[in-house]
């Protein structure tokens, strides 16, 4: 009889101790590592509940996120301030309640001012909008927008001002919070310019052209212009009242333009002397001034094909910036077949000036050639070897008639790698080629191995020579205005060219 009842026995022990451990009391408590924070930083709450609870519901005051029910949550505060923390406890018999005021204080930052502007150069009774981007939540903004005695202040966080006193403007902001303050100064960051004032300037589509040939002038004034007057020496229509007029000019030449921009109040003159140059037209079939760019300025407009970089930072001959092509150890471009440059067996010219200290052989031009030795091509090398230091040959499969030019032969003329200025021009009229140095026959040849077809299918070359592995022998130094002939230039044609 005993031994039934022992199961019953276990039984009922088991389920008192279960009441008597649910029925036990809960006290909800917590901690955490620290009460202080900075603002945007985040607390990981740690539960110290007494009794056994079996579900947390936290509310934080002022906190990301603001509730939780998970037993260890972690809360961002964003915001200075001090904020009290609830947390609740339940399990399946009793629930309690602990609420800490004052549990959590959160400090501001350091500030750390900064801004940016909506603009930096306007004209006058124009606004500019700055916004603040301090860190460290500033509560305070105090801006000072200066230009000699003209003060501008402002208390507002992203200020819109207008400027109606034209100058240059430094421009300061002090920003502050309840742990301290912090400034920025921007010096001469904004310029206001005079409603009135012009200051004239202009630039072109190209520095050069051909007799016949127009260049597009572009109004680059600054400030206010509403009348432009333009004087353009050598044109066909000498003045103009256009903002952006195109010019034509006949005659070959070095030509000045000169630009009054105007309002009703103020006006502004700028002269360029030298500013256009006018090579002559007649059968030429592309012209490269290489002021600024590799473009063909000549009647055919070709495209180029850059290889490298071609720089424009150089001074040409006449000491004038950005109008001339440096080429380095890596710059040059190609054109692509094209009838301006297939020269054929017929009669062509071509004058360049070039500028370089090289000890390198160095290609000046070559039209195609692209298969070697043999190939179909014609072209300008400088220090081919140690002693030919220039020269100009034409080839096809037939052979070739090459003009070499050496010190023992032609004297110091032959040294056009002496870091000056040198006019080469290059000449074929029927068997004969010719090469002129600054204005001067230096040599001549007849070739013995008939008239050398000098084209094919292959690409016009600008500072490197093309193999059938590549482009090597680039020339590094200075490249201006290469100019291409369907003709033969006479002595008194080089000397014209060689005094544009």
């Amino acid at each position: 009889m005993k031994l039934k009842l022992l199961p019953l026995c276990i039984l009922f022990v088991a389920l008192m101790g279960c009441e008597k451990e649910e029925s036990t009391a809960i006290k909800p408590d917590f901690t955490v590592a620290s009460q202080k924070i900075l603002a945007g930083e985040s607390i990981t709450f740690v539960d110290q509940s007494s009794g056994q609870p079996s579900s947390w519901s936290w509310e934080f005051e002022g906190g990301s996120p603001a509730k939780s029910d998970l037993s260890g949550p972690t809360v961002i505060y964003n915001q200075p301030g001090t904020y009290a923390v609830t947390l609740e406890i339940k399990n399946s018999k009793t629930s309690a309640i602990e609420r800490k005021t004052g549990f959590i204080t959160v400090d501001y930052r350091d500030v750390a001012a900064d801004f940016t502007a909506s603009s930096t150069a306007i004209k006058q009774d124009e606004s500019v909008t700055f916004t603040d981007a301090s860190a460290g939540m500033p509560t305070k903004w105090a801006w000072e927008f200066k230009s000699g005695t003209t003060v501008i202040n402002s208390d507002q966080q992203n200020p819109a001002v207008k400027f109606t006193v034209p100058g240059v403007y430094s421009v300061t902001l002090v920003v502050s919070n309840p742990k301290g303050s912090a400034t920025v100064v921007k010096n001469n960051l904004i310029s206001v310019l005079d409603i009135t004032s012009v200051e004239a300037d202009f630039t072109s589509d190209f520095n050069a052209t051909y007799t016949g040939g127009s260049i597009k002038f572009s109004d680059k004034s600054v400030g206010t212009a509403t009348a432009w007057n333009w004087t353009f020496e050598g044109a066909s229509t000498g003045t103009s009242t256009q903002q952006n007029p195109t010019v034509a000019y006949p005659n070959a030449g070095r030509y000045k333009v000169r630009l009054v921009a105007s309002n009703t109040a103020k006006s502004s003159t700028v002269e360029k002397n030298g500013y256009v140059v006018v090579v002559p037209g007649g059968s030429l079939t592309a012209f490269y001034p290489l002021d600024g760019s590799i473009n063909d300025a000549g009647p055919s407009k070709l495209t180029s094909i850059p290889f490298g970089t071609v720089a424009f930072d150089g001074a040409d001959r006449n000491n004038l910036v950005g109008r001339t092509g440096g080429f380095g150890t890596t710059g040059g471009f190609t054109v692509a077949d094209n009838p301006a440059m297939n020269f054929g067996t017929g009669d062509y010219s071509v004058s360049v000036w070039i500028k370089t200290a090289t000890t390198a052989s160095a290609m000046v031009w070559q039209e195609s050639g692209g298969k070697g030795s043999g190939d179909n091509q014609t072209w300008v090398r400088i220090r081919g070897t140690a002693t030919n230091l220039t020269s100009f040959s034409t080839e096809d499969a037939l052979g070739g008639s090459t003009i070499n030019l050496t010190t023992a032969v032609n004297g110091s003329v032959a040294e056009t790698n002496n870091n000056v200025w040198h006019h080469i021009v290059t000449t074929r009229q029927g068997l004969i080629t010719t090469i002129y140095i600054d204005g001067v026959k230096v040599a001549d040849r007849s070739s013995t191995v008939g008239v050398k077809n000098t084209s094919n299918e292959g690409v016009f070359k600008i500072g490197m020579q093309e193999t059938a592995t590549g482009f090597t022998n680039r020339f590094n130094g200075l490249i201006d205005d290469l100019i291409i002939y369907k003709k033969a230039l006479t002595q008194a044609e080089v000397t014209a060219l060689k005094n544009l």
